[in-house]
């Protein structure tokens, strides 16, 4: 949180006043038949004035109707026990909003927070009975001493969560909700100027874009102890955030902990710089033996990587200095940014295999279909949607009303992609989805009104802390792991399969290259900014190729005679190993599919076309008159799938000591670059253009003559 609170940032009489004037009344929404929401406001002092609350004076409020008639606890009155007034209308103050807001169930209020604030009370009745408000206490050290207190009061403080970890229990951090959520609520500054960010609040007031299928919302700067680098630092973000391009608020969040780190070690180095005039190499140089070290005896979590973590730590720190330099921040290192972070400081990460692409395997995917009746109901059409589209998970929770689309007799989804930023993304599917998702549309509209689901979304929590919000990410993945332990669902190894959202995409997309897709129309389905995602699928299908190459090669091997005839040479099982990789060495580095096989002459030998592609070298070695490029748009796409399937070729037969083949491809490398430079910026190229030109002049005349 901000060092001074709003409390003292603020005259006691307006902070108070906000407090009193809030809770004097409340508003009703009298939502119509159509879901049209219409607010009122009722004058009426009674969570003021009131040291109970009585449920059944609030069931009457219209907001509470429905909750009301589903409330059946024996508790019926709410008692403030805090003995200083002001800590009692504070904390009325913010269960006023936590109920008004739907954050909170009148059961969620009356039964299990009751336990929960019965607690904090005794401790601020026997502890800190005599301050002014919450806010004068430091949030940090004030914590210590209420977990301290439960401890000692015979209170469990620990417990083991599901991964195996030891956290607090949900207990340990009621004092800390309760506080910021009061500091929250009466800091009444512009979302820039804190130092916390709600990006609910960027998004509505400037835009920005985030993840709402997440359950973190905030950015938080309030770590970095010198203010002037918690300024800059800031400014920084914001600027980044708000040009857009290609920062998103996870990059943001990632930025601001990894600036976080490095300013509080320039401050622990250089205690009296307000600024990075001077900062130097050596600085540099001890800041990466701490990050090192950090990262190798500090990350915790499962599948921790140190080495992305220092590189993602010495790029943010990189990018800021030279960023601070380029917008002349008066904080900026004199030193320019190339003589204080070098490449070499960079660790190089291990590549990640191609067979290491974490779809779900057929084995586990019948076992999870097969078992599919005891996944938790609201989650089954999120796993058939993820399955059968290709759509990440966060594209999946996000779908609206709107997103099935009927064309040319076939049903799509249509929505728009965040993360590569593609407007109207669509997906072809079965009728069987179609049928599925016209139910949860219906059931959407039906339940749906502006209050409860102003985006209308189709996955939807209509009450609650996420009212208007999709189901969260995480609780997708944990009941489906929650099913996955229930129904003992493993590998083939027997193991436990773990599951992750992100599975269901590359399973979609792994499958679609296992049935004959190509790599473009993979591309397209899953908007893919680049090929190079598209492409590790397409080496994964590689190592699928090369296991059917052996299983028919050991079937039996068959030849042509000299008449053509064929006949069979081998029929066994005890091909040796370096032989099968021979040929299939030999199968990737020399043949050529062709409509009638794969031909495997090799370039300096009998057929000139296993070299030169015909379309490109028809006529006396240059492009047939009949080929034009650029009409499609996927002809861009083509020719870089094109470009890039040569360079590695190129790479392969280098490898190889193949410097005929090389010579081969880059000679198509090269007609490929100046044919991909003429049509990118949207040009074409037809080869019969002076020929109808010529064309249509003889046409012109005839048509003067016959007039």
């Amino acid at each position: 949180m901000d060092k001074h609170t709003s409390f003292k940032s603020q005259h006691n009489d307006e902070y108070w006043a906000l407090i009193t004037s809030t809770i004097s009344s409340y508003e009703v929404k009298d939502i119509s038949s159509e879901g049209k929401v219409v607010k009122r406001l009722v004058n009426d002092d009674y969570f003021l004035v009131n040291d109970i609350w009585n449920i059944d004076y609030i069931g009457q409020i219209p907001n509470f109707e429905e909750t009301y008639k589903k409330y059946n606890y024996p508790r019926k009155n709410y008692y403030f026990l805090t003995e200083n007034d002001s800590i009692t209308l504070e904390i009325k103050f913010v269960f006023y909003h936590k109920l008004f807001q739907d954050e909170w169930s009148l059961a969620t209020l009356f039964n299990t927070h009751n336990h929960y604030y019965k607690r904090l009370a005794e401790f601020l009745n026997e502890r800190h009975s005599r301050i002014n408000s919450l806010l004068d206490l430091d949030v940090n050290k004030t914590e210590k001493e209420w977990i301290w207190w439960l401890d000692n009061n015979g209170f469990r403080i620990k417990t083991i969560t599901k991964g195996g970890y030891e956290a607090g229990t949900p207990i340990t951090s009621y004092f800390r909700t309760i506080y910021e959520s009061l500091f929250t609520l009466t800091d009444k500054r512009e979302e820039w100027e804190k130092d916390r960010w709600d990006f609910r609040v960027l998004k509505a007031d400037y835009g920005i874009r985030f993840n709402v299928s997440k359950t973190n919302y905030w950015i938080n700067f309030s770590a970095i102890e010198n203010e002037v680098f918690k300024k800059f630092a800031k400014t920084y973000v914001k600027t980044r955030l708000l040009r857009g391009k290609n920062f998103s608020t996870s990059t943001a969040r990632q930025y601001a902990d990894k600036l976080t780190m490095f300013l509080n070690f320039i401050t622990k180095l250089e205690p009296e710089w307000d600024d990075l005039n001077a900062l130097t190499r050596q600085h540099i140089e001890k800041f990466l033996e701490h990050i090192h070290i950090y990262a190798n005896t500090k990350l915790k979590k499962k599948n921790s990587n140190p080495k992305a973590f220092i590189w993602a730590t010495v790029c943010y720190v990189y990018n800021f200095i030279k960023d601070c330099q380029r917008y002349e921040y008066s904080i900026a290192p004199i030193k320019p940014t190339l003589k204080l972070l070098y490449s070499e400081d960079y660790p190089n990460l291990d590549k990640k295999s191609d067979d290491n692409i974490d779809y779900i395997p057929d084995f586990v995917l019948d076992q999870l279909f097969g078992n599919l009746n005891y996944l938790h109901p609201e989650v089954q059409p999120i796993m058939w949607i993820a399955f059968k589209s290709g759509l990440r998970i966060s594209d999946t929770l996000e779908l609206t009303q709107d997103c099935l689309v009927r064309l040319e007799g076939k049903y799509w989804i249509k929505t728009d992609i965040e993360k590569t930023y593609v407007k109207g993304h669509k997906v072809p599917i079965d009728d069987h989805l179609a049928n599925l998702l016209a139910v949860l549309i219906h059931q959407s509209k039906e339940y749906s009104n502006d209050d409860n689901n102003p985006d209308k979304y189709i996955f939807v929590r209509y009450r609650g802390s996420r009212k208007g919000k999709p189901y969260s990410q995480r609780w997708v993945a944990e009941k489906i792991n929650d099913l996955i332990t229930k129904m003992n669902i493993t590998d083939e190894m027997g193991n436990i399969f773990h599951f992750k959202n992100h599975q269901f995409r590359h399973t979609y997309a792994v499958k679609l290259l296992n049935g004959g897709a190509d790599i473009l129309t993979v591309q397209e389905l899953l908007a893919h900014a680049s090929p190079e995602m598209t492409m590790r699928y397409a080496r994964l299908l590689e190592d699928t190729k090369r296991k059917e190459f052996e299983k028919v090669v050991k079937q039996g091997v068959f030849s042509f005679d000299l008449n053509g005839e064929i006949h069979q040479i081998s029929e066994t099982e005890d091909i040796p190993e370096d032989i099968l990789d021979m040929m299939w060495r030999d199968e990737k580095l020399n043949a050529l599919d062709n409509p009638y096989g794969s031909c495997r002459a090799r370039v300096n030998g009998n057929c000139p076309l296993a070299a030169e592609p015909p379309c490109l070298t028809a006529n006396d070695g240059k492009p047939c008159f009949d080929l034009a490029v650029g009409m499609s748009s996927f002809d861009i796409k083509k020719y870089e799938l094109l470009i890039e399937t040569t360079t590695k070729w190129i790479e392969a037969s280098k490898e190889y000591g193949r410097e005929d083949m090389v010579k081969a491809n880059e000679k198509n490398l090269e007609r490929y670059k100046n044919i991909y430079e003429a049509i990118k910026g949207g040009n074409v190229i037809f080869g019969r253009f002076d020929r109808m030109k010529r064309q249509f002049e003889r046409k012109k005349k005839k048509g003067v003559n016959n007039g």
